[in-house]
């Protein structure tokens, strides 16, 4: 009875240690899987006009974004923190017509969120560096 005893032990130790082998071979597969990830669904809304909404992606560079090269660009240089984009001195009028961005992701592997309201459309492109005003 001790040797059965035993043996179901030591079978279920091994049955139970089992799908912790294999979940952590699985997440050594591909150790950039998360941290690099790069997915970015941007809103944006002008003064009486519906919502659109696009998807950018980097490393590769691709989605529904107007040019998602210039795009992932900027927001490489600004190593994913949008409030760092800025295009050099941009002369704006001052024309009220309320534009309003939201960026919501992951910038390689962090999470990132982004709301902003401009006071038209040029000032939008002056802060987001062709990133969220198209």
């Amino acid at each position: 009875m001790r040797s059965m005893t035993t043996a179901l032990c030591g079978a279920f130790l091994v049955l139970a240690g089992a799908p912790a082998v294999a979940a952590g071979d699985g997440e050594r597969a591909d150790p950039r899987s998360d941290e690099r990830v790069t997915a970015l669904t941007i809103t944006v809304t002008a003064a009486g006009q519906a919502t659109r909404t696009y998807r950018l992606t980097c490393d590769p560079d691709a989605g529904d974004h107007p040019a998602p090269a210039v795009a992932c660009a900027r927001l490489r240089a600004a190593d994913g923190k949008l409030g760092g984009l800025r295009r050099p001195a941009t002369s704006c009028g001052w024309v009220y017509q309320p534009y309003k961005v939201g960026v919501m992701g992951t910038w390689r592997g962090r999470n990132i969120s982004y709301n902003g309201t401009f006071t038209n459309v040029c000032r939008a492109k002056a802060a987001g560096a062709d990133v969220f005003a198209f």
